[in-house]
């Protein structure tokens, strides 16, 4: 009998190693992975392992040791084994350190690797409990179905064959394990007779199926492939739709979702941290933005290495630092800080300044449009006196100030005038431009308004998209922030204009000669605000929640006003009610966490060994707690109620036992009465103490005899009871 059910077992572990056995095959063909045979080997030994029951102080130690032997064939290279070993703590003190730091993608292959060992072992473990206690497998079959077409569908991966490979071993263990669980719950003589006799009609109608359905003709697809069709959607979404996050020409209707997309635009080394400025736009229509036609500014040409002071340098003159640049995505324009004084690009050819746009692109010597791989752009960065410019508190006369004020106050007749009543009632206690343009930024900081990129409304049809934003659903993204600062701005007639380009990036380490390293992906695009100061210039402004201005504001000014001191306190408690936003700032500011991360990554080099040990040692208690569940609970449960003299323990006691019960595969039937059911469990353990128990519980909660338990000789029964339920589960 005992061979009979051993012969069973196996057939379950070798139909479920089979299905596992699919999730593998992918690998070399998805990634780039080439030992494949390594992780099949590890799953055949873990299975064989569960299978012959095998205690975890024996298993863990094996499993480790092959696990360690084939990271050492796969990526030793013929070194020795010491130095390998060397090498490989240090790669997982490295790798551990980057993922505590969320940069999960450039984790090493090796690494990689140790991980989806330690995966496969997990799932080994699940199989186990999924075929030999629970009888139930529909979840892991329904997630390798998922798993090979999501493969079949977006990857180059032909899941044709796999799929009927899945289907017909699926159907067989489905079926056996259902049957299994009927005749478990029968009490079927002769078991073992009964599911032989099925395999084979079984097994013959599923194949029959399997074959039928394989060799029918089959009808042409009525849904499109999805990945030409997803991304042709992408890319020619309209108005109203999904668009994909990006830098492009046209903002002329703002508003509507957008999708992510962390593709690697390109990667800049320099000494600070800036705004990637690309071009700005100054007529509001109510819908987005667009140049107006500014009669009499032509466009200039500028030779690779000619110095043109393009930006105001502000107050300050700091000394010239370079930018340089290394684009994956190339763009004709040129993306350049603030402060731009030339480029040098390898390229033969000249820039093209266009004064509308603010905007540089790059040509060759023919006239033609032509994307720089890499250029480097030298540049002041500003500086601003705080003190000038609290000192600016209106438009300078002179028709040069004239026109700029036409031109950067510009709004749309139609523009609701609660845009401009919300603008005075921040305002009306400042008598200068920056003290305005800092409550209005402050004011989009504020817990009524939420940075989302999905659930992002478009104007309907005469409604303004500042007024959208700004009184009826005051959730979107930079454009959202950005636009309504600068109508808000041109409300009061204060010159301001829309900036658009990239945020300063992520900060990825710093380079040989200690400059600081960005890498900028699409999901950086970005839009901004510059605020116009007569005698200082251009001045950027952030408004949009979760994001931080890199611009350097000098305080010089020996005393501040009142209203200047009564603003910076209500910042300063804006700021302190707002945990959440700081922690953004941070994130979207590494310079001021660098040292934060310099002392964290300190610390665990340090005692990276005392780190790993401790988390390592925690893993394998955690694991031993759970895998000898089934040995310390009961006795955990004997030792709770062994000094217990109350009556009134044993209705708690009784509970407890049921529970434990179903939970080694004794199950109550629903409609099954106690009686019932303790004549099952003393049959299957060939005792009377369930009897006895279930009788005195009776007593107690319909007859409400309390004398009637004797707790004394029912512990007795019930820690037998308990006892055999361990006893049970060695022998499964």
């Amino acid at each position: 009998m005992m061979g009979r059910s051993k012969m069973f077992s196996f057939i379950l572990y070798a139909l479920g190693f089979l299905l596992l056995w699919e999730w593998l095959l992918p690998l070399e063909q998805v990634t780039k992975t080439s030992e494949v045979q390594y992780f099949i080997i590890f799953v055949v030994a873990s299975l064989l392992l569960n299978f012959f029951h095998s205690p975890w102080y024996i298993t863990w130690p094996l499993k480790a040791a092959f696990i360690l032997y084939a990271l050492y064939a796969i990526f030793s290279e013929s070194m020795e084994f010491i130095l390998w070993l060397s090498q490989l703590l240090g790669e997982i003190r490295v790798n551990t350190s980057m993922v505590l730091s969320r940069d999960w993608l450039d984790l090493s292959p090796l690494y990689r690797s140790l991980l989806f060992f330690l995966l496969l072992w997990q799932i080994t473990y699940l199989l186990r409990y999924w075929l030999m206690i629970k009888r139930k497998i529909f979840v892991f079959y329904f997630m390798t179905i998922f798993y090979i077409t999501l493969l079949d569908t977006f990857t180059q991966y032909n899941g044709e064959h796999a799929i009927v490979r899945i289907v017909f071993i699926g159907f067989i263990l489905l079926d056996l394990l259902f049957f299994k669980r009927v005749l478990e719950a029968e009490k079927m003589d002769g078991q073992h007779l009964l599911l032989r006799r099925w395999m084979i009609p079984l097994a013959s109608m599923i194949c029959f199926g399997v074959v039928i359905g394989y060799l029918s003709p089959k009808a042409a697809p009525i849904w499109p492939d999805p990945v030409p069709f997803i991304e042709s959607k992408a890319e020619n979404m309209g108005r109203g739709g999904i668009s994909k996050i990006g830098y492009g020409v046209d903002d002329s209707q703002l508003g509507g979702p957008f999708l992510n997309d962390d593709r690697l635009v390109f990667t800049v080394t320099t000494s600070t941290r800036q705004y990637w400025k690309i071009e700005t736009k100054d007529t509001y229509t109510g819908k987005g933005w667009i140049a107006s036609d500014q009669a009499g500014k032509e466009v200039e040409d500028i030779q690779y290495g000619e110095e043109r002071l393009l930006d105001d340098t502000g107050s300050i003159s700091n000394e010239i630092q370079e930018a340089m640049f290394n684009f994956e995505i190339g763009y004709p324009h040129v993306v350049r800080p603030y402060g731009f004084l030339s480029v040098k690009g390898e390229a033969s050819g000249f820039l093209r300044y266009d004064p509308r746009l603010d905007k540089l692109t790059s040509y060759t010597g023919d006239m033609n449009e032509v994307r720089l791989p890499s250029y480097t752009i030298k540049y002041r960065a500003p500086s601003y006196s705080l003190q000038e410019l609290r000192a600016t508190k209106g438009i300078p006369s002179g028709a040069d100030f004239s026109i700029l004020r036409e031109q950067y106050t510009q709004l749309p007749e139609k523009l609701p005038e609660r845009v401009r009543s919300l603008a005075l009632e921040l305002t009306g206690e400042y008598d200068n431009w920056y003290d305005k343009a800092l409550a209005i930024e402050s004011h989009f900081q504020t817990g009524e308004f939420s940075y989302d990129q999905t659930r992002v409304a478009v104007p309907k049809a005469g409604q303004d998209y500042v007024d959208q934003f700004l009184f009826d659903t005051k959730r979107g993204y930079c454009d959202n922030f950005s636009t309504s600062m600068v109508v808000m701005l041109r409300s009061l007639d204060i010159p301001a204009r829309w900036a658009k380009g990239y945020a300063p990036g992520q900060y990825k380490g710093t380079s040989g000669d200690d400059n600081r390293i960005y890498e900028i992906t699409n999901n950086d695009a970005h839009s901004w605000v510059e605020v116009y100061f007569p005698s200082l210039g251009w001045l950027p402004f952030e408004p949009t929640k979760g994001f931080n201005n890199p611009v350097n504001i000098m305080h010089d000014e020996q005393t501040g006003s009142a209203s200047a001191a009564a603003f910076e306190e209500e910042s300063m408690e804006t700021k302190e009610s707002q945990p959440d936003e700081k922690e953004a700032e941070e994130k979207e500011n590494p310079d001021n966490v660098i040292e934060k991360d310099a002392k964290a990554g300190n610390f665990f080099y340090k005692y990276w060994a005392v780190v790993g040990f401790a988390v390592i040692l925690i893993g394998l208690a955690a694991g031993g707690l759970i895998l000898s569940r089934n040995y310390w609970i009961p006795r955990l449960l004997i030792w709770t109620y062994k000094n217990r003299q109350e009556d009134e323990a044993f209705t708690g006691a009784y509970e407890i036992l049921l529970n434990r019960l179903d939970s080694v595969g004794l199950k109550r039937h629903p409609g099954q009465t106690l009686r019932s059911y303790a004549a099952d469990v003393d049959s299957h353990f060939d005792t009377t103490d369930m009897s006895h128990l279930t009788e005195r519980y009776e007593r107690l909660a319909y007859a409400r005899n309390e004398n009637s338990t004797n707790w004394e000789y029912s512990k007795e029964l019930w820690e037998n009871l308990i006892k055999k339920t361990m006893n049970r589960v060695k022998k499964e």
